[in-house]
């Protein structure tokens, strides 16, 4: 229970300077008082995470608990830590830099008067460094919105010009793919399954996967997702499921395979078994670094082929369809709330690259705005990890092992991702 004497009673200690000099004192320290104060409860719409913000005497209590900390992973010595506490500290230490800055930003923002953004980040005061908090928190890197844009647009180009090649490969733009009969899409999700279970192994390791359940969406309208994954611990359900938009009673035949391979295996299923298999009772069990999980499932929906799915084109034209939509998300999330764009700057811009779709467009475009920088959260990870592959593949050349590279990644756990680039090569190179 996270009272208010025992929140007093970690950060007193903290500040008492006493000897905790070893790096295990100094992350239990840290881990228990950042459970006691929860300092950021997570929030995709910024408006429900401004509402949450605390009182000014709140936000105080925490810069001191961070500030003492702060003081106290600089004192620890590297040379005493063991591989595991390094990447703890430095953990920590990315926590702290960030909680202090937000505290910062969160406080100066009470004092003029909490105004309320009306169309994104853009909108509030001290604009830029909003964004940029927000930036990092959901991609774990420093990105400038000019550096976005320049990177929406090259996948938004790259995207086109996959779907122009499937679409000489199949002799046009073929048209709509509906499934209307659910159990097809039972059926044929169950067939996949076994498909890229059967791969597994070559792409990430032996890995005892849980059975995953597909569902229809219950209540999913025109507005609602392709799809979303939801473990155990977190339905009613008792089963770890994959929900699928069934609205209208159609099933975009298209979105299949890079559906399951986002929500289920090797995406978020996988990710999240790994985690419960090999649980981390450390300070990994109370962040959540949204690169590091949609950058995963997103990363694995460019290795299909490998994986056994996409062998039909028209599902690869599926997958490049949809990472059009997270490409131009990429541009819109930065003009709308790095550089002020219009609701009307957004849909024009929109329709430029994914015309004929108004539904989805405000969808999209409603999206991004009330969730400044989620949406970068796929594509950026994605892109880091393909090139920190890329650049390990090099630099190990033959003693590179793709699966290794991904267990390994995974293995590392909720940890932002330039952590993931600063630490994977001593797992990798260990007894080689």
């Amino acid at each position: 229970m996270r009272t208010a004497a025992g929140i007093a009673c970690v950060v007193g200690l903290a500040a008492t300077g006493e000897a905790q000099v070893g790096p295990r004192a100094v992350l239990d320290t840290f881990t228990a008082g950042y459970a006691a104060l929860d300092p950021e409860p997570f929030a995709l719409d910024l408006r429900e995470r401004l509402a949450a913000v605390p009182a000014d005497s709140v936000l105080a209590r925490q810069e001191r608990f961070f500030a003492e900390q702060e003081r106290q992973l600089s004192a620890v010595p590297a040379m005493k830590a063991t591989d595991e506490e390094r990447l703890l500290l430095d953990l920590a230490r990315f926590e702290t830099a960030h909680q202090l800055e937000r505290i910062a930003l969160e406080r100066r923002w009470i004092a003029s008067g909490r105004p309320m953004p009306v169309n994104g980040a853009g909108t509030l005061p001290e604009s830029a460094a909003w964004y940029q908090l927000l930036v990092r928190r959901f991609t774990g890197y420093d990105r400038s919105p000019q550096e976005l844009i320049a990177f929406g647009e090259a996948e938004v180009a790259r995207c086109h010009r996959a779907i122009e090649r499937l679409h000489a490969q199949l002799g046009g733009a073929p048209g709509p793919a509906w499934i209307t009969d659910k159990a097809e899409v039972l059926r044929r999700f169950a067939a996949l399954d076994r498909v890229v279970r059967g791969r597994l192994p070559a792409f990430v390791g032996d890995a005892d996967v849980p059975a995953i359940h597909p569902m229809e969406w219950p209540g999913a309208g025109p507005h609602t997702p392709p799809g979303i994954y939801l473990s155990k611990e977190d339905n009613p359900y008792g089963a770890d499921v994959f929900q699928f938009n069934f609205h209208g009673g159609r099933f975009d035949a298209r979105a299949l395979d890079w559906i399951y391979l986002h929500e289920a295996i090797p995406g978020h299923h996988l990710q999240s078994g790994l985690r419960r298999k090999h649980p981390t009772h450390d300070l990994r069990g109370l962040l959540l670094y949204p690169g590091n999980f949609e950058g995963w499932a997103c990363y694995v929906e460019y290795a299909g082929k490998e994986l056994g799915a996409y062998a039909d084109p028209v599902q690869e034209l599926g997958k490049w369809e949809w990472d059009l939509v997270r490409s131009v998300r990429v541009v819109l999330d930065a003009g709308i709330h790095g550089l002020g764009w219009s609701s009307e700057q957004a849909l024009e811009y929109w329709e430029k690259h994914i015309p004929g779709q108004p539904d989805l467009a405000d969808r999209e475009v409603t999206r991004v705005t009330h969730w400044p920088a989620q949406a970068l959260s796929y594509k950026v990870g994605a892109d880091a990890i393909q090139r920190l592959r890329d650049r390990l593949a090099k630099a190990l050349g033959q003693r590179f092992d793709a699966a290794r590279f991904h267990r390994a990644l995974l293995e590392l756990g909720m940890v932002p991702l330039p952590l993931i680039e600063e630490h994977i090569t001593t797992r990798l190179t260990k007894g080689t």
